[in-house]
């Protein structure tokens, strides 16, 4: 299903940050390299200019986009931009699409094919996805028309398959499974070398993503729950909920609790009744990036969860990596169109961090998501726990940063002794090395500080 919030949400550049996303989606290729972030584009149109060159009702929608996907490729955006509306071009500039369809190509790597395409209807728009063969990543091209014909919205995600298949090997066996009330999609896998072993729960950084958090082999929850389960841990990993259903995430103003936090909730009551049926034994709680973020607050809502592992988590407040996060692309930019309109997005940072209008958005999320964050207090929650807490960060970490984010944790845990931080030399924000598979450095810290924690 089309993502219409992102569609709808306020103006984002293609080399968009990633806000502490577990983006960077990783395809299934030997020749795989770190991805570090998202590349989206998103724009909303009001009323379309009377000149532009417009659809017919009786347009064939997959055979223009895949048309105007052509023209892309080959570096002319001039007759997508001919269907934009006028209020479109105001917001999207032919430097900008430039500049971010450099970003695309270099996280993709070597163009392949174009592929399937599909058709959704979606608020009154024609949606159309079509998925982009690359050599290192695939992505999603998607175009949003209305019922004029006009080009109503236009971004680029990572590809990500709708349906995850459980997997039986010698050394583990998945079980799908459903979580809460929303009854979320989620694999439950079991080590078959282990008996009663301690189950750790995957939490998805930011943005709307599967229980893999990325697609293919390589899809980062997907490697830590088969490189656990190979090392006697267990792990229940489920879709987040926007990601499942994405029309609850209309107007992009809902909190930390409805996007994150109430679900996690419900899968520690999942794996309580593991433990209760003598399946598995302590329940822990890992979080990548954002999910690293909030990993202190669902322990603390959660009395049985007896340990918690960070992946490039940060107790700083959102806005502010945001903010530092923008400062460095623009900084960074090459085209004037670009900084404007990344200095533009600075700017809505400015109102968001005063914290004094409601009405605020920042990169399609309302002031409720980023208050609601801020109110976690994340860092005196942390503080509060006395169960074991384990702290990883990559060096060369280009979103959470090594200098600034890793060092706040050890301010607000100095003294405490049930926590252990771990600095990992060359490694990103998804934590892969060169091949593109998971750190197994990484793997083995996290399944020997769950093993030492189980009470």
């Amino acid at each position: 299903m089309a993502d219409m919030r992102k569609i709808r949400s306020v103006f984002a550049v293609m080399a968009a940050v990633s806000l502490l996303a577990g983006c960077g989606e990783k395809k299934t290729s030997d020749n795989n390299n770190t991805t570090e972030a998202a590349a989206v584009t998103a724009v909303t149109t009001e009323a379309a200019t009377e000149d532009t060159t417009s659809a017919s009702s009786d347009t064939d929608y997959v055979e223009l986009s895949r048309k105007l996907l052509d023209d892309i490729l080959n570096d002319d955006f001039k007759p997508v931009m001919e269907l934009f509306s006028e209020n479109c071009k105001e917001q999207l500039t032919e430097g900008v699409l430039m500049e971010g369809w450099k970003n695309i190509k270099e996280e993709g790597g070597n163009f392949i094919a174009v592929k399937e395409s599909k058709t959704e209807t979606e608020q009154g728009m024609t949606v159309v996805t079509t998925v982009m063969d690359f050599e290192k990543n695939d992505f999603d091209f998607m175009l949003a028309y209305n019922d004029k014909g006009e080009i109503e919205g236009i971004m680029f995600t990572y590809h990500q398959e709708e349906e995850i298949a459980p997997q039986v090997t010698a050394t583990f066996a998945e079980t799908c499974i459903k979580v809460g009330e929303k009854e979320l999609d989620g694999m439950l896998t079991m080590p078959k070398n282990a008996e009663k072993p301690p189950v750790v729960i995957l939490i998805q950084g930011s943005g709307q993503h599967n229980m893999n958090e990325g697609s293919g082999e390589l899809a980062t929850f997907n490697e830590l729950a088969h490189g656990l389960a190979e090392r006697g841990i267990a792990t229940i990993r489920y879709n987040k909920r926007f990601y499942q259903y994405s029309e609850l995430a209309a107007d992009g103003n809902y909190t930390i609790q409805e996007e994150v936090l109430e679900d996690a909730g419900e899968a520690v009551k999942l794996a309580k009744s593991y433990v209760d049926e003598g399946k598995v034994s302590g329940i822990f709680v890992m979080g990548h990036s954002l999910g690293g973020c909030v990993a202190p607050s669902i322990a603390k809502a959660n009395s049985d969860v007896q340990g918690i592992i960070s992946l490039a988590g940060t107790p700083r407040d959102l806005v502010d990596v945001v903010i530092d996060q923008l400062t460095a692309q623009r900084d960074a930019a090459e085209i004037g169109s670009q900084k404007d309109s990344l200095q533009e997005m600075l700017d809505d940072a400015a109102v968001m961090k005063e914290g004094n209008d409601k009405d605020a958005t920042l990169l399609g999320w309302g002031y409720n998501y980023y208050n609601s964050l801020k109110e976690l207090n994340i860092g005196e929650t942390a503080k509060s726990l006395d169960i074991p807490m384990l702290f990883l960060q990559g060096d060369s970490d280009v979103q959470v940063y090594p200098d600034k984010d890793f060092p706040l944790w050890k301010e607000y845990l100095e003294g405490k002794d049930n926590c252990t931080f771990k600095l990992y030399e060359g490694l990103g924000h998804l934590f892969d090395d060169e091949d593109g598979h998971l750190n197994k450095q990484v793997m083995d810290d996290t399944a020997e500080f769950v093993k030492n924690s189980v009470k």
